[in-house]
């Protein structure tokens, strides 16, 4: 399994990202974040929809890169904005890292990327 490092916010964390079942699990992870955050708004309170937020994000990070990954990325109190930035990270992850490193892998080997990844 190769694992394959990313940048959430100021943090480098590894996962086996290319991994079709990992994938799936990021791709429905960071859909649920959003999900979240859309149910947050229905909360009683602004602290609570606060809380409901950004542990969407703390749980999402922690299941796909460990335990103790979230603390890495987002630091030990954390805020809205910071988790807003972190989710920013972690939707454009495979866009703007996973994708480029393998295209520029498969260049490296002489295969062509197919078209639509």
């Amino acid at each position: 399994m190769k694992m394959i490092k990313v940048r959430i916010l100021n943090a480098e964390l590894e996962a086996d990202l290319l991994n079709p079942e990992v994938a799936r699990k990021y791709e429905e992870g960071a859909a649920g974040i959003a999900e979240k955050a859309n149910k947050a708004k229905l909360c009683e309170s602004f602290c609570e929809a606060i809380e409901v937020q950004c542990n969407a994000v703390i749980h999402f990070i922690d299941d796909i890169f460990g335990i103790g990954s979230a603390k890495e990325a987002v630091g030990e109190e954390t805020d809205l904005l910071t988790c807003l930035e972190a989710y920013r990270d972690i939707v454009n992850a495979y866009e703007k890292q996973v994708i480029p490193y393998l295209h520029k892998f498969q260049t490296e080997i002489g295969m062509k990327a197919s078209e639509g990844e």
